[in-house]
């Protein structure tokens, strides 16, 4: 009998043992917004769709960028919640007595509330510095590599051990450990403190009383829900008090705020002032998000559409109704109607799937021997433009796309790419530009054919080394060339010499590029001989664009100019970090030098910096700038080979935007940066050097939200 007993006891704890380790799962239940979130794989390939209740496997990394996620163990019932800015792995899930539930926290902040359905129940956090221990527990971690590394409890018992020293304390309900204190030690916290480590971490779809083995969470941390709750009871004694209603009123306001915005002030353009009305809706739906522009830009008379400045010499509130000819009406309002979109985005580039429409400054082709950082805003607000960026990764194949101007298009990128073996990635490139002559002197002393057109091509690899979350180093190599077309044919010529069976005008490079932990990071080594440039499409291509057909011209004309036959090599270094989520901020430079010992002022610097609201104290000021420019140390040091280079040429890309919030929602913003001047009739107007001549366009304007 007793046999019998114990035999029935054993079969109903294998069966209760295979219920609740069984095809274990973390499910992901909630986010704010999956345009913030990135899940990829064990494979490091990011999932393409993202979706409310989706399964996550042993070896899924999630990303937090601008949303919060919260996720839920199944069968247990265990509940996480990943603030905003964290990097979160799913090593592996509990399924059986023995087993136990691990995670790693890369970076950024969690809480956890762990079910207490028996004693088996087993996790483990770890981060860079410290591991923790745990039970049924209601608790949280942060790590910023570096920087900082505390867990703390809300409710119930942790093992935490400091990873460098091996040391393991003890956390209780209310305590805190620090594993970079100088002191290694359980202290106990204010209910200020406790408040204020939990406040990014309440979970907003999940329950902590539904986690089984858990009461309600001790007052000290009041879930959303509770809040709502206990201020409808506080509300007679305390009038300032909000009541729910008046929360989501609150709530209500906050979202049309965010939808739209308004600017009025001043702008410069090509030296006249104008005053401005521009609405801007923005609109976030789920993946997409979409803005649009809505100008009114005048000089004296706000109701009289003859006085509104016209881009390019367009009224672009006339949709066709200043046209005659039907298929110039087709085309005036198909225009007039791209003019309205400031972006639609759709993802980000090396994701399965992105596209960005409207006015762009960072697209790239590859790894940008061809196309990097190409700008069609570059002159913008004074000519506007509607570019497409759009890509395709299928893992084992994809392709990328890009074209300046959807109403007049004259530029288009394309490149094709497979992996034949493993996560090698071998590519072909194209970029085309089919009017450059469009934008070259009319005053040129020797003139270029109406047909001229520039046509490049490049093939490319990339393997990843080593690619995760802390380290990557994703080896890359390219090359390419131009070939010109004109007088009806391809000039071949450029690029081979047949009189020596030997190639000019050509350009390679190789190097690495990924992440040391916060830290994004480039290094290539870059050898271009004769007319060609690497990058050739970049963020001052718009402007440059006449100077380059006329160099070309030029060469073609007489190919055996000693001047033409120069080679660059050099080093070229890019890093990227956001700190403490405030400041973005992004350098590069390459330092070229010629074989044989010339002169060269084919450098490139980069610098942008963008401080985030709420960095700088009192006032909260904040803002951005940005300067991309070649031959940058020549004409700092008044050096160039060519005469008249100034800091804010046409080898200049520049913006920036100082912004003052007068109040929540009224901020007054002060803009700089640089465009082409344009004659009466579109052109553009060029300096005797041979350059574009560049205005500063200067905008004043007050912010409003709604």
């Amino acid at each position: 009998m007793k046999k019998i007993l114990f035999f029935l006891l054993f079969i109903a704890a294998t069966f209760s043992l295979f219920a609740q380790y069984g095809e274990p799962m973390a499910i992901l239940e909630y986010y704010d917004d999956d345009l913030e979130l990135e899940i990829t794989g064990a494979d490091g390939i990011a999932l393409v769709d993202i979706y409310y209740g989706m399964d996550l496997q042993e070896g899924d990394t999630i990303r937090t960028e601008r949303t919060g996620a919260e996720l839920r163990l199944d069968p247990n019932g265990s509940i996480i919640k990943l603030s905003p800015f964290t990097v979160f792995t799913i090593e592996n899930l509990q399924k059986s007595s023995e087993d136990s539930n691990d995670f790693n926290l890369v970076s950024g902040k969690i809480r956890a509330i762990a079910a207490r359905s028996g004693f088996s129940d087993r996790y483990k956090i770890e981060t860079q510095s410290a591991v923790c221990g745990v039970r049924g527990t209601d608790f949280g971690v942060i790590s910023i590599p570096g920087s900082e590394e505390k867990a703390f409890v809300v409710d119930g018992l942790i093992d935490y051990t400091n990873r460098l020293t091996m040391q393991k304390i003890e956390l209780g309900s209310g305590m805190v450990g620090d594993a970079f204190a100088d002191v290694f030690q359980a202290m106990t916290a204010s209910a200020e403190q406790m408040n204020d480590l939990v406040k990014d971490v309440l979970f907003e779809q999940l329950d902590p009383k539904a986690v089984p083995g858990h009461e309600a969470p001790e007052e000290v941390v009041e879930e959303t829900e509770e809040a709502v709750v206990a201020t409808e009871e506080t509300t007679e004694e305390n009038p300032d008090d909000k009541t729910e209603e008046q929360i989501k009123e609150s709530a209500l306001l906050t979202a049309i705020s965010d939808i739209l915005g308004l600017e009025i002030g001043t702008v410069t353009i090509d030296g006249d002032t104008y005053s401005k009305a521009i609405i801007q809706p923005t609109f976030n739906l789920g993946k997409l998000k979409l803005s649009l522009y809505l100008p009114i830009v005048y000089q004296t008379d706000l109701f009289d559409p003859e006085d509104w400045y016209q881009p390019e010499g367009n009224n672009e509130w006339s949709f066709g109704s200043d046209q005659t000819d039907v298929e110039d009406i087709a085309l005036d309002i198909l225009s007039d109607l791209f003019l309205k979109i400031r972006y639609v985005e759709w993802g980000e580039q090396r994701d399965p799937f992105f596209f960005k429409i409207g006015n762009l400054n960072n697209m790239t082709l590859g790894h940008g021997i061809l196309m990097k950082d190409f700008a069609n805003d570059a002159n913008f607000p004074s000519i506007r433009r509607v570019g497409l960026n759009l890509g395709i990764d299928r893992g084992g194949f994809g392709f990328e796309s890009v074209v300046n101007d959807l109403a007049d298009p004259e530029i288009f990128g394309t490149r094709l790419y497979f992996r034949p073996i493993g996560k090698l990635a071998l590519g072909l490139s194209s970029a085309i530009d089919i009017n450059p002559d469009e934008s070259a002197d009319p005053l040129s002393a020797i003139p270029i054919p109406d047909d001229t057109m520039f046509l490049t091509a490049a093939a490319d690899l990339d393997f990843p080394l080593m690619e995760n979350d802390i380290l990557s180093f994703i080896f890359f190599a390219d090359i390419a060339a131009m070939v010109p077309y004109r007088d009806s044919k391809f000039e071949q010529d450029m690029i081979y010499n047949s009189d020596d069976s030997s190639f000019r005008n050509f350009g390679w490079n190789a190097g690495l590029f990924g992440n040391i932990l916060f830290i994004d990071y480039r290094l290539e080594y870059r050898y271009f001989d004769g007319v060609f440039k690497p990058s050739f499409f970049s963020s001052s291509y718009e402007r440059l664009r006449g100077t380059y057909i006329e160099d070309v011209n030029n060469y073609l004309n007489d190919m055996d100019n000693p001047d033409y036959n120069q080679t660059v090599m050099g080093i070229y270094g890019e890093g990227g970090f956001t700190l403490f989520d405030k400041i973005n901020a992004t350098f590069g430079y390459m330092w070229p030098w010629s074989p044989d010992g010339s002169q060269t002022d084919e450098d490139e610097f980069l610098f942008e910096i963008d401080v985030l609201p709420g960095t700088i104290p009192v006032l909260d000021i904040y803002g951005s700038i940005a300067y991309h420019r070649t031959k940058f140390i020549p004409t700092l040091l008044n050096n160039a080979l060519e005469d008249d280079l100034t800091l804010f040429d046409a080898n200049t890309t520049f913006t920036g935007e100082i912004v003052y919030p007068i109040a929540p929602t009224l901020h007054l913003a002060a803009i700089v940066s640089t465009s082409v001047r344009t004659n009466s009739d579109g052109s553009i107007a060029y300096e005797s050097n041979g350059y574009p001549e560049i205005v500063p366009v200067i905008t004043i304007e007050t912010r409003i939200g709604f």
